[in-house]
């Protein structure tokens, strides 16, 4: 199955990269993340591949929370123009078809549409000029 949630960002594609390819910078639940196998409380992530022309960064959890295998996701960061910037969360997993949709709420819902949301907040946020 996949899973996608996309969000809107009021800010350059290539700020938003700079935040989206570092977990540690926006995502509430890898504070430690740093490109590589990293642990926090609660995720382990792998990256798998980095591609900072397209902007794109594809990982792995070997050990998800949650009850899926061959667990692969894609964040992608698209310029908009006028500044502005599209992100899309794709994750692709194997999961039992009564789980499926627990894992949309929970995965979809809790966990990308939150992080997305602390990414366009944080990106937004850094566009805001300091007096």
């Amino acid at each position: 199955m996949r899973i996608t949630r996309r969000t809107f960002v009021a800010a350059p594609a290539e700020d938003v990269w700079k935040l989206a390819c570092d977990f540690s910078l926006w995502h509430p639940k890898l504070a430690h993340y740093t490109g590589g196998p990293e642990t926090s409380a609660e995720l382990v992530v792998t990256v798998v591949e980095r591609d900072d022309a397209a902007m794109s960064l594809r990982y792995t959890m070997p050990e998800p929370p949650f009850s899926i295998v061959d667990h692969t996701a894609t964040i992608t960061v698209r310029d908009n123009g006028h500044s502005t910037a599209y992100v899309t969360w794709e994750a692709d997993v194997d999961a039992a078809p009564e789980q499926q949709d627990e894992l949309e709420d929970k995965l979809g819902d809790d966990v990308f549409d939150v992080a997305l949301d602390q990414l366009a907040t944080t990106a937004q946020d850094a566009q805001v000029p300091t007096r």
